[in-house]
C-alpha cells in the first residue's frame, strides 16, 4: 500500500513553484518557502533562512563547516558549506514528517531556499497539479 503527502505550491508571476515546509536543524524549527527546482541536487538554505534558525552566518563560522562544491547547469562552479542532516515536516506541530536529507548553504553570499532532488528521489513517485488546487505529491511505498 502506497501513501502520499501533498504539499501546497505557490506560483509565482515567473512559474517558479514554491513550496512552505518546516525545517529543523540542530534542534531548532521554522517554516521554510522553498523554491522547488527540479535541477538542483541539493537542499539549500539561504543565510537569512539559517539567521532565522538562530545560526551565525558570519564567515568566521561559515569557513568551520566543510566545503563542497556545486555545478550550476551553466558549468559555474560555486563552493557550498555543508549543514549536516535537517528535517522536514508539513506542519509545526511535526506530526507529518516528510524525510531527512543533508543540507547545504553558499559559502559567501546570499541565495534562495532551494527544495531539490535530494529531496524528491527519496519517494516511489512524485506527482505535480498544477491547475486549480496546486501541489506537490509526495508517493512512499
Amino acid at each position: 500500500m502506497s501513501s502520499g503527502l501533498r504539499i501546497k505550491l505557490e506560483i509565482d508571476k515567473n512559474n517558479q513553484w514554491f513550496a512552505s515546509v518546516w525545517v529543523t536543524l540542530q534542534n531548532r524549527s521554522k517554516q521554510v518557502r522553498f523554491k522547488v527546482d527540479t535541477g538542483c541536487n541539493a537542499v539549500v538554505l539561504s543565510h537569512k533562512t539559517l539567521q532565522k534558525l538562530g545560526l551565525s552566518v558570519a564567515s568566521a563560522d561559515l569557513e568551520k563547516l566543510k566545503s563542497v562544491t556545486g555545478k550550476q547547469a551553466s558549468g559555474e562552479k560555486h563552493t557550498f558549506k555543508e549543514l549536516g542532516m535537517v528535517s522536514l515536516y508539513l506542519y509545526k506541530d511535526h506530526t507529518t514528517h516528510v524525510c531527512n536529507t543533508e543540507a547545504i548553504c553558499h559559502a559567501t553570499r546570499a541565495t534562495n531556499d532551494l527544495l531539490g532532488t535530494e529531496v524528491l528521489n527519496q519517494f516511489m513517485d512524485v506527482n505535480f497539479r498544477l491547475s486549480d488546487d496546486k501541489y506537490m505529491e509526495l508517493l512512499k511505498t
